[in-house]
């Protein structure tokens, strides 16, 4: 019995450790920067609290209302449709919006950006 429970055990920890390096092997994180605190009230942007389906406004305009200042002229243009690949990364109808670059509900490179910041950038302008 003693034995068996050995051989179980080690079983599940091969299991994490290969889990880890091929996370690690990949380029991927496995520990995700915390939402931030804005982000952990889901009615803020969804109504019936998160429960429901939909969203309260259009998509960028929920954005926009906590993050005024990112529509100077030098931010990322959002709601145009785009004029090369999108590789990858999610449109919204069609177009680029600010969830293309973020993820409202996870936070894996810090800024809630979907990629590490230079590989997110490249994924549409190869330089």
């Amino acid at each position: 019995m003693l034995l068996r429970k050995t051989a179980i055990a080690g079983a599940g920890t091969m299991t994490l450790l290969l889990f880890f390096a091929a996370a690690a092997l990949s380029g991927q994180r496995t520990v995700e920067h915390p939402l931030p605190e804005s982000k952990t009230d889901c009615s803020r942007c969804h109504p019936d609290g998160g429960t429901g389906p939909g969203l309260r406004k259009k998509l960028s305009e929920l954005c926009i209302d906590c993050h005024r200042d990112r529509t100077a002229p030098a931010e990322h243009k959002v709601d145009i449709v785009p004029t090369m690949d999108v590789h990858g990364l999610p449109l919204t109808d069609g177009r680029i919006t600010c969830v293309t670059c973020h993820d409202p509900h996870r936070n894996p490179f810090g800024s809630l950006l979907r990629r590490k910041h230079t590989d997110l950038c490249l994924s549409c302008h190869p330089f």
